[in-house]
């Protein structure tokens, strides 16, 4: 196994009220690593998602939405644009994640957190040096559910 699928293992593992806190604290050191661990991190996250049970994982990314919200635009904004920056570099990632899982559990969300994720991930999209690239990614579904279609 490799430590981020340990990590994502042992926050699955815990419960609702002990994952958040656990979770902020993760997000909040992820952001003092150098940019070359965030991509790793991140890269390693999105290789493990789809490994992981659905009914497990999305409360996980539930909890991870949740808490990314509260942080302010422009790390949210880093965030996904490193999301996106990995994706651009394995387009088939999208293809193992069951991406109407993510859908449901975004919408699922409170109005002001569904807002401001998808405000940011459209920010990240639009600076992105590829951005129809990232764009093409998305399925129809996340486009809708962003706006952006």
């Amino acid at each position: 196994m490799n430590p981020v699928h340990d990590i994502m293992n042992t926050l699955i593992g815990l419960p609702d009220y002990l994952r958040k806190p656990v979770l902020e604290g993760r997000l909040k050191e992820f952001y003092t690593l150098d940019v070359e661990d965030k991509h790793e991190i991140v890269a390693g996250v999105l290789r493990t998602i789809p490994l992981l049970e659905e009914k497990k994982i999305s409360a996980l990314i539930k909890t991870w939405m949740v808490v990314l919200s509260s942080f302010d635009g422009a790390h949210i904004v880093e965030m996904l644009r490193i999301y996106c920056q990995e994706l651009g570099n394995d387009p088939t990632i999208i293809q193992r994640i069951q991406i109407n899982m993510v859908i449901k559990t975004f919408n699922g969300m409170k109005d002001t957190q569904r807002k401001k994720l998808a405000d940011c991930l459209k920010e990240a999209i639009l600076t992105f040096p590829n951005r129809n690239m990232i764009i093409d990614l998305i399925p129809p579904s996340g486009l809708q559910v962003l706006g952006m279609q």
